[in-house]
């Protein structure tokens, strides 16, 4: 507790001379003090002032001068505890009681305690500013007040009046409230999803597997997406994988079906990769369809093939044209380190590659290849029943023989 917290406790409803009646007994401006307490008394009162037996020692009488000039003897069970005053206080109770009471001499001791730091005090004097001109545009600054339309406002008085309304520290439309707060239920709701799906995805590796597996194909809410996803995507076991991938089907959203699709691109295991594509030939998912497209411009010449592979599950006529594009795709490989001065040639390279390269010299070198992608070759002749092979002119040609011919336009005009 410090010096203001006895001068001030209820003193803003107060007039300033009956304020200074009250704290007169405790405090005046003058002298250099020593050692500026406050000394907490048995009955519930404080006194303000400096110990002059400093020395005492257990019962000793506490000798006290109050700023307000005189002496008090205090019996040792009289006082609580002794609060230690800090320079700054002790300034400021010199100054409030030199103080005008004045909108000029409250405003100079309102600032002077801003700077010092002592905003329960500022507060105070400005106050009392108001109570002698309540239009004082200083004082009413300070206080955070704003002339809205000839009228004094807070800001929260001002942002109220202008519909915004309180979210914590922050002031915010309604409109912006209320989606937060259904933004923050709705994580709430997919955080508890979370626990329950990691508590039954645990059970599918003990002896409660039987449960957790009916636990979770009986999941329906959208909101179980997340947390279904993230512990698919974590899931290695072939049995639980399938499982996780039958109640993201249940659940139906679009991003459980792309966890799906995203899954077949980089998952290894064969047997988990066409369980996967199985699932999304049945349902056929639009979302799966731009994804794969845009996989088939992959650099890696693995993800071309997979999405290949992908599209002639999905079966889809609109792909085709992407398909023929990336028939055969350019790839980059690098040649390992040479020695100084060797030269070394490459032809072909990969299993389903025509090209070559050619390295000379010492460092590692870029080879270029012009991969034919099995897959992609698959998925053509799966969704068209016709198989030109790797023979990119046909392929083009029978495109371009399926397309309507174009409209036959008169562009003479009918004669009268």
């Amino acid at each position: 507790m410090g010096f203001r917290s006895v001068l001030l406790r209820g003193s803003p409803a107060l007039g300033y001379s009956a304020f200074l009646a009250l704290a007169g007994f405790f405090l005046a401006g003058h002298g250099q003090q020593a050692n500026a307490d406050i000394f907490q008394l048995a009955n519930g009162g404080e006194i303000c002032g400096e110990l002059v037996n400093a020395d005492r020692t257990g019962q000793d009488p506490f000798v006290i001068r109050p700023y307000a000039g005189g002496q008090i003897n205090l019996a040792a069970s009289s006082v609580l505890e002794t609060v230690v005053q800090s320079p700054i206080e002790v300034a400021y109770a010199k100054k409030r009681f030199q103080v005008v009471d004045s909108v000029e001499g409250h405003l100079e001791l309102a600032q002077w305690c801003q700077k010092n730091r002592l905003k329960q005090e500022q507060k105070f004097h400005l106050q009392q500013v108001l109570q002698i001109d309540s239009d004082q545009p200083t004082a009413r600054s300070l206080l955070g007040f704003s002339l809205v339309d000839g009228k004094w406002m807070t800001k929260d008085e001002k942002m109220q009046v202008r519909g915004y309304v309180r979210e914590g520290s922050r002031w915010v439309l309604p409109q912006e409230k209320k989606l937060r707060e259904k933004q923050k239920n709705l994580k709430q709701v997919e955080r508890a999803w979370y626990e329950k799906i990691k508590r039954y995805s645990k059970w599918l590796t003990g002896n409660k597997r039987v449960s957790g597996r009916e636990h979770l194909l009986d999941i329906t809410d959208p909101h179980a997406t997340p947390a279904l996803i993230y512990f698919f995507a974590k899931a290695k076991r072939q049995v639980n994988v399938e499982i996780l991938a039958r109640a993201l089907i249940n659940v139906g959203t679009s991003a459980a079906f792309e966890a799906i699709v995203e899954r077949t691109m980089v998952e290894s295991n064969d047997d988990i990769s066409y369980f996967c594509l199985e699932l999304l030939e049945q349902h056929k998912p639009p979302r799966a369809i731009p994804v794969y497209v845009d996989a088939l411009r992959s650099k890696d010449n693995v993800k071309v093939n997979r999405a290949g592979r992908g599209l002639s599950f999905i079966g889809d006529p609109s792909v085709v044209r992407a398909l023929i594009n990336s028939l055969v795709t350019q790839h980059k490989s690098k040649i390992g380190n040479q020695n100084p001065g060797a030269v070394s040639t490459s032809f072909g390279g990969a299993a389903g590659s025509k090209g070559t390269g050619f390295v000379s010299g010492g460092g590692p070198k870029i080879v270029v290849q012009n991969m034919r992608n099995k897959e992609v070759l698959g998925a053509l002749r799966s969704i068209t029943g016709k198989d030109f092979d790797y023979d990119l002119g046909a392929w083009n040609a029978w495109y371009e023989s399926q397309k309507p011919p174009a409209p036959r336009i008169n562009s003479r005009r009918d004669e009268a």
